[in-house]
């Protein structure tokens, strides 16, 4: 599970400010940008990242869900990164999101298979 670090940083963040944010991977290559974020209404957690993958100027891209777990959040150089443990291979076969339509990825029997393959506890 990964760890969430804003430690020397604004704890708040802005939708604003994470969407389009870039994402890298362990070895810093660059793997995609934040597209949408996904939060439940009744929580008010944030479930999911839906990372825009490959393509260029967002033509031909790859949409995937990502749990928000999955991410590890930094400060660094004045700026937030974010960190996904993930190869283009594992991104290639990551659970795909083919249209805005969110609302399928509320459902444990949905949800839950996403969180199993980034390797991220499902909570109900």
């Amino acid at each position: 599970m990964a760890t969430h670090t804003t430690t020397g940083a604004a704890t708040l963040l802005t939708v604003s400010e994470i969407k389009g944010s870039t994402v890298r991977n362990r070895q810093r290559e660059e793997i995609g940008d934040i597209d949408e974020l996904l939060i439940e209404p009744d929580s008010g957690r944030v479930r999911f990242a839906i990372l825009s993958v490959g393509g260029f100027l967002g033509l031909g891209s790859t949409r995937v869900a990502v749990p928000w777990s999955a991410f590890e959040i930094t400060p660094q150089g004045g700026r937030i990164t974010y960190m996904l443990d993930a190869t283009r291979d594992r991104l290639e076969k990551a659970p795909r999101v083919e249209s805005k339509n969110y609302e399928r990825l509320y459902a444990q029997e949905t949800a839950e298979p996403i969180f199993v393959y980034w390797d991220e506890v499902w909570i109900a």
